[in-house]
């Protein structure tokens, strides 16, 4: 088996489902070569404002997060603003949003440099994560080798079958960095001080010249000249600086200072890296990702894959079930499942418990646990080559990463270099 780059190896995740060869190609060379755009919620939209009602936004965006869109479009419309899911910043995306309030602005339009809203309608509540069954996605990749069309066809009959890993992308973890969930496991060990210091003291390889001055400033303790310091684009370290200059030695403040919707992604990303190698040591051991077998948790499946109702070990499933495997949190329990034995064996390595994921002293950020399925749910797939491109086409359910669908096809040596990141 082709070994795994250190990037997805420190993301949990070790292991491929096809047996191909590396194929050499890229992807993202620009934002037109990833387009992703949202499976319309299933809300009834009406045409005209209503009592307790709240506009729908088609927004179109290019080279920006959904976190930083929510935000600027919140300014405009002057509320707070939720959408289905979180987006690829290097892509062209196509997601829907609300704001939470019913006294908000509602333009016909509203335009920024990085994206477009356009007011489609009106909807009895604003959106919530999960409003959204799944992504459509066109993804052009550039540079290909001949054998890119044969490569593509295996995970494609794979992913036909949901024998594709449903792995937490890199995206998940910060990219390249792999910074979200290593901050995530020190919160989760109550190491607050632990997690500050990795924030705002650890050199990374991607650091300008600035955040490295900075970083020196930090580490003698003149936060409040580091926070000055800190280059555009490094707000949440500022932030998380800024607070422990005001109160030194009071780590759980300074980690305040990150908005919670942030802060949750932290604790959320060691969950999904712990899914990520549990997933892994199933697939390694030889175990059957596609379908339900006796001693599963199970899921019945609605639209897109999506599980509308779980049912324990001991229930036999029904036709059409799809297993699923637990997330780590403070409920989830061992139920002798062959995926549980798993999770709790990478626990046990980890050195935590299901305890550890109720923080007393900062319990927004808790983790409960809950449910994911081990293999992807691909409709639509397709693929075509020539000329040293290749356009693929396929909708994932909920929750799925169409990054983690193409390593599989080009299982790049280096994935930050290309594009997978």
């Amino acid at each position: 088996m082709t070994g795994i780059p250190e990037a997805e190896v420190a993301a949990g995740v070790e292991c491929y489902a096809t047996t191909s060869e590396p194929c050499s190609g890229r992807i993202k060379g620009s934002p037109e070569d990833f387009l992703v755009e949202e499976v319309a919620p299933d809300l009834e939209v009406v045409g005209d404002p209503r009592s307790g009602y709240v506009p729908l936004y088609r927004v179109e965006k290019r080279s920006i997060d959904t976190l930083h869109m929510e935000r600027e479009l919140g300014e405009a419309l002057k509320s707070r603003v939720r959408t289905a899911g979180l987006k690829d910043k290097r892509a062209l995306a196509v997601q829907y949003a609300t704001p939470t309030s019913t006294r908000s602005e509602s333009p016909e339009v509203v335009r920024a440099g990085e994206f477009s809203a356009t007011r489609i309608g009106y909807v009895a509540r604003p959106l919530s994560r999960g409003s959204s069954p799944g992504n459509a996605f066109v993804i052009i990749v550039r540079d290909c080798g001949p054998r890119i069309h044969a490569c593509a066809e295996e995970t494609l009959a794979l992913g036909a079958r949901h024998r594709i890993p449903n792995f937490f992308g890199l995206q998940r973890f910060g990219g390249s960095g792999s910074l979200t969930h290593r901050v995530g496991k020190l919160l989760i060990l109550g190491d607050f001080g632990g997690a500050v210091a990795l924030m705002l003291l650890e050199p990374r390889g991607t650091d300008s010249p600035g955040a490295a001055e900075a970083r020196e400033e930090m580490r003698a303790g003149r936060f409040d000249v580091g926070a000055r310091l800190l280059p555009h684009g490094m707000d949440l370290e500022r932030l998380v600086a800024s607070n422990l200059a005001k109160k030194p030695g009071d780590f759980v403040n300074a980690i305040r200072g990150v908005p919670i919707r942030v802060r949750r992604l932290y604790t959320q990303a060691y969950q999904s890296y712990l899914f990520n190698r549990t997933l892994s040591r199933t697939i390694e051991t030889g175990l059957d990702i596609g379908e339900v077998k006796a001693g599963d948790n199970w899921g019945e499946v609605a639209g897109l894959g999506l599980v509308s109702k779980i049912h324990g070990v001991g229930e036999p499933a029904g036709i059409g079930a799809t297993p699923l495997v637990q997330l780590a949190g403070f409920a989830c329990r061992n139920y002798g499942s062959r995926f549980d034995s798993a999770l709790f064996s990478v626990l046990d390595e980890e050195g935590v418990s299901r305890k550890s994921f109720y923080l007393k002293d900062m319990d927004e950020v808790s983790v409960e646990g809950g449910f994911r399925r081990p293999g992807m749910f691909v409709e639509g797939a397709s693929v075509e080559s020539g000329g040293g491109t290749a356009t693929f086409r396929f909708t994932l359910g909920r929750g799925s990463y169409a990054t983690v669908f193409m390593r599989e096809v080009l299982k790049p040596r280096d994935p930050v270099a290309s594009g997978f990141a």
